[in-house]
């Protein structure tokens, strides 16, 4: 991949303003709002992030029961009690499309280009100007304004105003990455986990917050570390964030509420984050040095 991270992080609001401007929105909506059942959503990669931001929307807008998975679930999960599928994925027609979509559930499809397989319900978005990169922002970051523009009914402003850079200042040298997330903050906080692992600019451990007050918490006195907060001013978060900076390297906290809108806008603060700490090694996100296993393994069709 070509090293561009700058070029495509420049790019990203007006991508999105694009997408937003050129796809059939109004169609979107009207098949997003037809899901009234319990509705599993699913997508790798990038898409992972996609596909847990679309369950949370889903659940909250509809108010349907929703689960995110991956692809390779569909092979051992009972599907017992689900009656439709959405599946994440920019192209449309990778590997993990199909394996999500062999099932006898309501098929949809949130992609940038339409799939031609039988009974599979097409939410296509726009993307005029493809987006050159090994870690997907753009590609990210537009299906999530779609979801979040149906979710807001169609409020783009509050989109676009949530996308600007963030700066950041701090030594990234450490062992690990500790971040403390929750099912309000899982897709951003599963971007950072995604990106830091598939670049290579960091060893990232997610924590649930209450999960942490039983026992997670001896990594942080053998190794030095930094926390990646995410603060919803909670009284747990108020212990947490009082304590955490006797134990850790540094304490980054990034301030949140519970909403879909204030998740959004976490996980472009998450983007310029991964961007920092790739800069301060002099590495691009957008053109990673990837092990060369990754040419036998990201297009495997075989069984699961």
């Amino acid at each position: 991949m070509e090293k561009n991270m700058k070029e495509n992080f420049e790019k990203m609001k007006g991508r999105v303003f694009d997408s937003l401007c050129d796809t059939d929105l109004e169609r979107i909506n009207y098949e997003l709002a037809k899901i009234d059942e319990a509705t599993l959503v699913s997508g790798v990669g990038g898409s992972s992030v996609v596909s847990t931001y679309a369950s949370r929307i889903l659940n909250e807008k509809n108010g349907v029961i929703t689960r995110s998975v991956e692809p390779r679930d569909f092979n051992y999960l009972n599907l017992i009690g689900y009656k439709n599928v959405l599946a994440c994925s920019y192209s449309g027609n990778n590997y993990g499309v199909t394996l999500t979509l062999l099932n006898n559930l309501k098929h949809y499809l949130l992609a940038s280009k339409e799939n031609d397989t039988d009974g599979i319900t097409n939410l296509t978005y726009c993307c005029k100007d493809s987006e050159k990169s090994f870690i997907s922002l753009a590609a990210t970051l537009i299906p999530c304004s779609i979801l979040l523009n149906y979710y807001l009914d169609n409020d783009q402003e509050k989109i676009m105003d949530s996308i600007h850079s963030y700066d950041y200042s701090f030594d990234t040298i450490c062992s690990t990455y500790e971040i403390f997330s929750g099912l309000e903050t899982s897709s951003a906080s599963k971007f950072l986990e995604s990106t830091m692992v598939e670049s290579g600019i960091g060893v990232p451990i997610v924590h649930d917050k209450y999960s942490y007050c039983h026992g997670r918490s001896t990594l942080s006195t053998t190794s030095n570390n930094i926390a990646i907060y995410f603060n919803l001013n909670t009284d747990l978060d108020k212990l947490l964030i009082s304590e955490l900076p006797k134990y850790y390297k540094d304490v980054i906290l990034l301030d949140a509420d519970n909403s879909c809108l204030s998740e959004y806008t976490l996980l472009v603060r998450c983007m310029y984050l991964t961007k920092y700490i790739a800069e301060k090694q002099y590495k691009d996100l957008s053109g990673v040095d990837y092990n060369p296993i990754v040419k036998k393994l990201y297009k495997y069709n075989g069984k699961l």
